[in-house]
């Protein structure tokens, strides 16, 4: 076995014994790699003994099994924008009409609180009581965002958060005393207690058809707790912007699929991509570009991991885009404050985690004094459309040209306007097949208007350990 060791995200030392967050994430790449031997036997669970046969074929990698060689490199895959593009495709939004600075409705949709990141049920507890969880369903590019206001309503801070909730789960479970830390220091509660950060009588998601899922064990972290919501942000709280979603996405999207007539396919279509390996949410910026990266690599014949530190980080600020009143000079660098990660200026190592803009107060102006497109910022997520988020990898090149297993798409999309949906065959009222040639004849997408909905990929649950 490899000498490897996880470090928490941006090397952070929440964690007394790092060993705790390293075992975290040992089962994480554990369970990706025994995903992938399933899909290239084309069985639904693999064997201890088929793992094993099969690991050194995957392009991706369990570096806790595989160390990566002296010649790898760790690379950045392209950035994405930090504004949800979901929230962009299903604008004009009908509750909210026009207003100067937001035509459409983006900006205030996009601060809509709500359980819309889940499956259509509700949340309940051990007891079956009836739970009200809502966070910000809407922001699901691996970036949220917070604002404090003056008392005249004006915006003087804006957060930004790229830290998955599941790290807190995890780290909540060896230290509590640390996470109420954490709280208290960026929410400003002193106050707080830690069972105030408990699920004290467990948090699961009923759904329509009776089933339930676990989002938090009785006694353990509640991710959806309020003091994440308000006063401030601490981290992510969308359900897909977890870091197990990120390594399930990534991990996934290391083997080569194969399209309903048995040809490769290419990847040049990132969201035709997702749709193939259903591993996220096509509708998003993140997910198609994240799988269709990872693709790449295997196409290469490079084999790789996600680099050790693993985690999602703003990768940058389009500086040229956020200007002072006089509507030409950039906004200061120091006005820019990186709490938790490092070098933000550079684009290849940016690991940022927790970044705040702030106008000092010897200036005499607030954010709403600023300037994007020559337009004053009246909403936060102006500025989010300027920050981008990235991750890494460390890949090296396989000592022959091949490329590992291939295997059949799982799935295909259907389209309505510029939405799609995760569909195995069919297609619900009013959506349209999308990418039908990625599924055998027999199966391709038909419009059957008689049939229940299919589920959307967003709704999906990411196969992770973390939830």
């Amino acid at each position: 076995m490899a000498d490897w060791m996880f470090d928490a995200p941006a090397g952070l030392k929440d964690f007394r014994d790092p060993k705790d967050w390293h075992r975290a994430m040992e089962k994480e790449a554990r369970d990706i790699i025994a995903i992938l031997a399933a899909s290239s036997l084309g069985v639904d669970e693999a064997t201890s003994d088929q793992i094993e046969a099969e690991r050194d074929k995957l392009a991706y990698v369990d570096p806790t099994r595989t160390a990566p060689p002296e010649t790898a490199e760790t690379v950045p895959i392209q950035p994405w924008n930090g504004f949800p593009r979901a929230v962009s495709r299903k604008a004009p939004w009908k509750e909210y009409p026009p207003v100067d600075g937001d035509p459409d409705g983006n900006y205030r949709a996009v601060e809509h609180l709500g359980e819309d990141d889940h499956r259509a049920g509700v949340f309940v507890d051990r007891h079956d009581r009836v739970l009200h969880l809502p966070v910000r369903d809407r922001q699901d590019e691996y970036l949220e965002w917070a604002v404090r206001r003056d008392d005249q309503r004006r915006i003087t801070k804006i957060t930004f958060v790229a830290e998955g909730y599941d790290y807190f789960s995890e780290l909540f479970e060896h230290d509590e005393g640390r996470v109420l830390e954490l709280y208290k220091d960026f929410t400003g509660q002193r106050d707080l207690k830690v069972d105030d950060l408990r699920a004290k009588d467990g948090i699961y998601r009923r759904l329509k058809d009776g089933s339930t899922i676990t989002v938090a064990e009785p006694g353990g972290f509640n991710p959806r707790n309020r003091y994440n919501i308000n006063p401030g942000i601490v981290h992510l709280s969308h359900r897909a912007n977890s870091l197990g979603a990120e390594v399930n996405l990534a991990g996934v999207s290391g083997i080569i699929r194969k399209k309903g007539d048995g040809t490769r396919l290419d990847g040049t279509d990132a969201e035709k991509l997702l749709c193939c390996n259903r591993g996220g949410n096509p509708n998003r910026n993140s997910d198609p570009l994240i799988s269709q990266q990872a693709y790449a690599q295997v196409l290469q014949s490079f084999r790789y991991t996600l680099a050790n530190p693993v985690g999602l980080y703003v990768a940058g600020i389009e500086e040229k885009g956020l200007l002072l009143p006089d509507n030409k000079t950039k906004v200061p660098r120091e006005w820019w404050n990186v709490v938790r990660g490092a070098d933000l200026w550079d684009p290849d190592a940016s690991r940022v985690l927790r970044l705040e803009l702030e106008v000092p107060e010897r200036e005499n102006l607030t954010i709403e004094d600023l300037l994007i497109g020559g337009n004053k910022i009246l909403f936060p997520g102006q500025v989010a459309e300027l920050l981008s988020v990235h991750l890494f990898v460390t890949r090296w090149k396989r000592g022959d040209a091949s490329v590992g297993p291939e295997v059949k798409c799982d799935a295909t999309c259907c389209r309505k306007g510029a939405l799609l949906e995760s569909s195995d065959g069919s297609c619900s009222d009013g959506f349209q097949p999308a990418f039908p040639d990625l599924l055998p004849p027999k199966a391709a997408v038909a419009v059957a208007a008689a049939k229940p909905a299919a589920k959307t990929v967003a709704a999906v649950l990411p196969r992770s350990a973390f939830r």
